[in-house]
């Protein structure tokens, strides 16, 4: 049973209830085995971490009232939306992101100028329950396309960090193999077929 310090601490955080799972007399890979059967990301009834005897892991069994930052990464790349890529032809790059609003995203990355360009375009957009999940390992595979820019936005200097020197076409087909070949389950909401996005891939210096 979870004890009210605990309840509160998942409140606290916006953790549902029924993302956690009672881990009592199992070890670490057997939780963890079970945990992702049943799609539970953190575990409670855990042996205590050694700094503060808390008992509230992650999935992979690190403490997460010692270290809380993970929690967001954590519910992000569990958590289901749209999985898109975007084009910029001022910039010759594509960008890969992930969004609860798809609607909206060109008209909020042109309004703020994301990467200093004001010309982007929804290319292509994939939903899944795991486009958190897909979106990290996409950008995985696009990292030695990599190229990032420095932009103003609310005042302050900001960095592109999801933007790629890539066609259009590449990005398209790391997205598909990789949710086919890890058996991922998801549908193709847009797919726009055009060649003007077809930019070089120039891979960044090691």
């Amino acid at each position: 049973m979870l004890s009210k310090d605990q309840i509160e601490f998942l409140a606290l955080y916006d953790i549902p209830l029924d993302k956690v799972f009672d881990a009592r007399g199992l070890s670490k890979s057997e939780y963890e085995s079970e945990m992702k059967k049943s799609g539970k990301q953190f575990a409670y009834n855990v042996t205590p971490c050694e700094k503060y005897g808390h008992k509230l892991r992650s999935r992979s069994g690190h403490c997460i009232q010692c270290n809380p930052s993970v929690i967001d990464f954590i519910m992000r790349h569990d958590s289901n939306g749209i999985v898109y890529i975007a084009g910029s032809k001022k910039g010759q790059i594509i960008k890969a992101g992930y969004t609860k609003a798809i609607s909206i995203r060109d008209e909020s990355l042109n309004r703020t100028k994301y990467a200093s360009f004001n010309d982007w375009k929804i290319l292509f957009t994939l939903k899944s329950l795991t486009a958190g999940k897909i979106e990290s390992e996409l950008k995985s595979v696009l990292l030695p396309y990599k190229r990032v820019f420095y932009y103003e936005h609310d005042d302050h200097q900001q960095k592109s960090d999801e933007t790629y020197s890539c066609s259009y076409s590449k990005a398209k087909a790391f997205i598909i193999d990789m949710c086919k070949n890890k058996k991922m389950i998801f549908k193709i909401e847009k797919e726009i077929q055009t060649k003007e996005y077809e930019f070089r891939n120039l891979k960044k210096l090691s």
